[in-house]
């Protein structure tokens, strides 16, 4: 008895142990990381932002503007849809710039994402209908009525949301490396830890710290050095935190036999983010036209600009009534 007794005293002693071994490792991590946030999320986007600024829903928007919105040779604009990340729209500015080549093209930042306002309570205005609302809105103020879209990795999403949304005023639409079917990502485990130990991580992962994929992106090449900047905007890793604390909804998939502008689906044969079975399925819902990438990955536009800006071009062209069309060869 005395003897168990004493195996039952040492296991809890050593649980202990363990317990305050745990405790003062993630205090240590926690602080470390709270610090590095302090120093070196400092980024004021006002001053930085190369776009211009709209309030819309009491939210204020950043979007990059390639090109004469009226002016427009085919009649009508391009909205390009970011996806997830803190950098935003920065990922597909190459892209939009090409597209500007003979179209004018809109870019904005997402709520919370890039130079948009960084909103750190969870909400509606992070959901699916959120954001198809405020880009509704935003191009209401910018006096767009009807637009082809283009729609990158979580933006696929946004984008069916839009088209079932506005039917009528969405002409085409493309999507890339579309994330329409759940999957379980890092942030469905960071919505539910403490939020001092899940900002960190967040900063971590997908924010501005040194380790991040931002940050070994710029140290090993300058010219990623503007995404690791947007990734340190103040209020990023709260704004992140509180996106992946609101619920999303995942009744899209079983509307996308509804979805009634023409679609393109443009994927990457070894996507490692997407599955590209899951974007198959999803093209084949929406009996979309298809066109993939090889080695393309999940940003086939970096892999293969040329070739992707002219299938988007040559498509979106395709549902274009030639007496619209003004003979312009560019865009200013």
């Amino acid at each position: 008895m005395r003897f168990l007794k004493r195996i039952l005293i040492w296991t809890a002693g050593f649980v202990a142990a363990v317990a305050l071994a745990v405790a003062g490792l993630v205090t240590w991590f926690t602080v470390r990381g709270e610090r590095q946030i302090a120093a070196q999320e400092i980024v004021d986007r006002h001053a930085e932002a190369p776009g211009l600024f709209l309030n819309v829903g009491g939210h204020e928007y950043h979007v990059v503007i390639r090109g004469d919105l009226f002016a427009d040779p085919t009649g009508a604009p391009i909205l390009l849809i970011h996806g997830f990340g803190p950098t935003g729209s920065n990922v597909i500015l190459p892209l939009a710039n090409d597209l500007a080549a003979t179209r004018s093209v809109i870019v904005p930042d997402m709520l919370g994402f890039g130079y948009s306002e960084k909103v750190a309570e969870p909400g509606a205005h992070f959901t699916v209908e959120g954001r198809v609302a405020a880009l509704l809105g935003l191009l209401e103020a910018l006096g767009v009525d009807e637009f082809d879209v283009v729609g990158h990795s979580y933006g696929g999403s946004v984008t069916g949301r839009l088209a079932l949304t506005a039917p009528d005023r969405v002409r085409r639409m493309v999507f890339v490396g579309p994330q329409i079917y759940p999957q379980t990502t890092p942030g469905n485990f960071i919505a539910y830890l403490p939020k001092s130990v899940a900002r960190v991580a967040i900063w971590g992962s997908l924010g501005g710290g040194p380790s991040s994929f931002t940050g070994r992106a710029c140290a090993a090449d300058p010219g990623a050095c503007d995404a690791h900047r947007i990734a340190r905007v103040e209020g990023t890793v709260d704004a992140l935190f509180a996106i992946n604390k609101t619920p999303r909804a995942r009744a899209l998939p079983d509307e996308l036999p509804n979805v009634q502008p023409p679609a393109l689906v443009i994927w990457g044969d070894d996507d490692a983010i997407v599955p590209p079975e899951s974007i198959a399925r999803a093209a084949a819902a929406m009996d979309a036209d298809t066109w993939i990438v090889p080695g393309g990955g999940h940003w086939p536009f970096a892999v293969d600009p040329a070739g992707v800006t002219e299938r988007i071009r040559s498509f979106f062209a395709a549902g274009i009534n030639p007496d619209a069309v003004t003979p312009a060869e560019s865009m200013p």
